[in-house]
């Protein structure tokens, strides 16, 4: 009967233990007592970010001054919070703690939880220089230009507040857009290169019937120095001087037939007159003998 009645009280702690231990700090009701952070704090509840630090325990929350906040809120939108979760850090360190640390130490950051930090992204890493301690990320090439100021409060084990200098934002965190590659355009069918064409020739144009009445002046004219190769050349009338070439093949054919006609008939005129020459000298001289 003991042992049952214990029961529910003891489910009770637990789910008290619980509760009291996932809500063991709020970081925004903490940074909210600094007005230095006032920046920091109000891009940490826009982004979310505040809510996935209240989630977790040993974290260090590298707070930065309003006055060096601008280097943040300049960034792009998809990458500011980002960069907030790269300035929280997974492990608990106070004042004693930090300065355990050893040259060259990486430590992870709540930006690498997401998923999305490209290679070193979600890393940073510790120096020690001149007494000085130096954050940087870890991402090749970086340079460590983030100072530890001091710390600014703890809740022993569980949340630890330091100022750095100046925001830690690794390389190519925000090149969501990258850079195109620069190429000439291809040219256009109409820019395209070709062997430019000769300019046309010059060739008599002139129809058949002012052709016909130019005869006698073109008698001693030249004939052009490029014709076309389809062209047929006519034959000479007697008498006349050549015929100026005629584009059409139709007229060139009637031409060629009129042209092999005259010399026939002009044969035949011959042949006649010389029959009645012969008979007219015959009765010359048949008269001369009487």
């Amino acid at each position: 009967m003991l042992t049952m009645a214990l029961s529910p009280l003891l489910s009770c702690f637990l789910l008290w233990s619980l509760v009291s231990t996932a809500t063991a700090f709020d970081i925004t009701k903490i940074l909210n007592q600094y007005t230095d952070y006032t920046i920091f704090n109000e891009e940490l509840s826009r982004t979310g970010v505040a809510e996935e630090i209240n989630m977790r325990t040993s974290v260090t929350v590298l707070v930065i001054s309003n006055g060096a906040m601008s280097a943040v809120t300049s960034q792009k939108e998809g990458s500011i919070a980002d960069i907030m979760r790269i300035h929280v850090v997974l492990d608990y360190y106070d004042s004693a703690k930090i300065k355990t640390l050893k040259n060259e130490t990486t430590l992870t950051t709540l930006y690498q939880t997401t998923g999305s930090a490209d290679k070193e992204q979600g890393f940073i890493t510790v120096n020690k220089e001149n007494n000085e301690i130096k954050l940087g990320s870890a991402v090749s090439g970086s340079q460590m230009s983030a100072r530890v100021n001091k710390v600014v409060t703890s809740v022993p084990y569980d949340v630890s507040v330091i100022e750095i200098s100046s925001p830690i934002i690794p390389n190519g965190i925000d090149a969501s857009d990258p850079p195109s590659q620069l190429s000439s355009p291809s040219p256009s069918p109409d820019q395209s290169y070709s062997t430019p064409l000769p300019p046309p020739s010059s060739s008599p144009s002139d129809s058949p019937a002012d052709s016909s009445s130019d005869h006698s002046s073109s008698a001693n004219t030249t004939a052009p120095a490029f014709a076309p190769s389809n062209e047929r050349k006519q034959k000479p009338i007697y008498g006349q001087a050549p015929a100026v070439p005629s584009t059409f093949d139709a007229e060139d054919d009637s031409d060629d037939d009129d042209d092999a006609d005259a010399p026939s008939d002009k044969a035949s005129s011959s042949s006649r007159k010389a029959i009645v020459s012969g008979i007219i000298m015959l009765l010359a001289s048949f008269v001369a003998s009487l």
